[in-house]
């Protein structure tokens, strides 16, 4: 059982961890006065210290380096608390001398497994430091403990680069048996692998995950990406923690490896369904939005022309009354399709809702430029598309304003591009209409 003092300016945060920390065993103290941090550490020394990032009175990270800056509690581990996900905020953390690094709201089971693996590799750490008459004991038990943990952890030797401890989680990204990994260089036996630390042994060996540890003796972290032997690609977090002998260097280094594949892709899914309608795949609005302000902002510092075209497609509603949204739905997707093909990588066409799709142009040269795009898209969705058995020929109307010849803003521009839309509706259908000022005057 530890005890671990959790220190907060927030009530209710203190309350909802102190809770957690009971029912994991663990016995909780607390702290609201953050000022007060140094005094408390002095009356009683806890096992484990929860420290929020963000207090009035006096931060986190100051009072982090005041407690690392003090020989007798340099070793005491901490886990920083905070709502910010910045990585620059992370690294600092780490720099100073966190152990772990939890995010607000807090998830009780991350709390709990964070405090579980803070406590396990501090008591690793100190029981290296035991006597020597204690340490095959105090071996075998920290053994256990990092073979029930879910993070791949070697131990390796500053001089040497030898690997001395290895886990299960790590013996098994591997491919090897301990005998095989342990005596090892690291070095020697990762570029015989596709590990994510492969990279050191290539043509920049300074960039070796370690290298930072073992110059400076501080803990650090870096998210490392490769591939597997099957090429599919990987992702994960490697935490180096250094271990000082008597004269406070670094003897040996901690590395903790945690796979972040599976929330790398999940993240990647969010993002992806955040700017991309779900039905075609093409950018959203929001996502366009953000396209048209690059684009103009390129067009005023190289003095380019862009064409914003808006289009929909005639008589859609005619395809959902008779063949069903099912169909529609099928049409649409083909008509991205079709879209994609006949612009740039450079360009970017979005569907905006419904039947109604949108295009940016970049790096006009003139108006015809953007004239034979749209005649391209034009003559690209002429050919008939199979829906249901039944040939369905679908036509479009589009409208188009350029920058600057009719405005400099993205919201004018999509006004005017929306006027010409109006005009090639009321000329018949199928065409592209330029806007003009003319037209709308009459």
């Amino acid at each position: 059982m530890a005890t671990i003092l959790v220190v907060d300016d927030d009530g209710q945060a203190i309350e909802a961890s102190a809770r957690l920390i009971s029912q994991a065993g663990h016995v909780a103290d607390f702290l609201l006065e953050s000022g007060m941090l140094l005094d408390k550490l002095a009356a009683s020394r806890p096992d484990l210290l929860l420290l929020d990032v963000n207090m009035p009175e006096v931060d986190g990270i100051t009072l982090l380096k005041k407690i690392k800056a003090i020989p007798e509690w340099k070793n005491m581990p901490v886990i920083m608390i905070t709502g910010e996900t910045e990585e620059s905020l992370v690294q600092e953390c780490f720099q100073l001398g966190a152990v772990d690094f939890v995010n607000k709201p807090i998830r009780p089971l991350e709390l709990i497994s964070r405090i579980r693996i803070a406590l396990e590799t501090q008591a690793y750490i100190d029981a290296l430091h035991a006597r020597t008459n204690e340490l095959q004991r105090a071996h075998s038990f920290i053994a256990a403990i990092l073979d029930s943990m879910e993070d791949a952890i070697c131990v390796i030797d500053r001089r040497t680069l030898t690997m001395l401890e290895a886990n299960r989680v790590f013996l098994e990204h591997m491919g090897r048996g301990r005998d095989e990994v342990l005596g090892k260089k690291c070095r020697d036996l990762l570029a015989q692998t596709s590990h994510s630390c492969l990279h050191c042994t290539g043509a920049n060996p300074e960039e070796c995950i370690l290298q930072e540890t073992l110059e400076t003796g501080n803990a650090t972290f870096r998210e490392v990406s490769c591939r597997s032997p099957d090429g599919e690609p990987l992702h994960s977090k490697v935490y180096t923690f250094p271990i000082h002998d008597a004269e406070g260097l670094p003897e040996r280094v901690v590395c903790l490896e945690r796979d972040i594949t599976k929330t790398r892709e999940l993240e990647d899914r969010l993002k992806h369904l955040a700017f991309h309608d779900p039905l075609t795949a093409l950018p959203n609005r929001q996502l366009f939005d953000d396209r048209l302000r690059q684009a103009l902002a390129q067009g005023r510092r190289h003095n380019r022309m862009v064409g914003v075209m808006l289009f929909d497609l005639d008589h859609f509603k005619e395809i959902n009354d008779t063949l069903g949204h099912a169909a529609g739905d099928q049409l649409l997707k083909e008509v991205a399709r079709r879209l994609g093909s006949c612009i740039r990588e450079s360009d970017t066409v979005a569907r905006l809702g419904g039947d109604e799709f949108t295009a940016v142009l970049t790096n006009v040269s003139d108006a015809e430029q953007v004239r034979k795009v749209a005649r391209k898209i034009l003559k690209a969705l002429e050919r008939k598309v199979v829906l249901d058995a039944a040939k369905v020929a679908i036509t479009s109307s589009i409208g188009v304003s350029l920058y600057p010849v009719d405005g400099d803003g993205m919201e004018n521009l999509l006004e005017k591009a929306d006027q010409a839309l109006y005009r090639a509706k009321n000329a018949g259908r199928n065409n592209v209409q330029f806007f003009s000022p003319v037209a709308v005057r009459k």
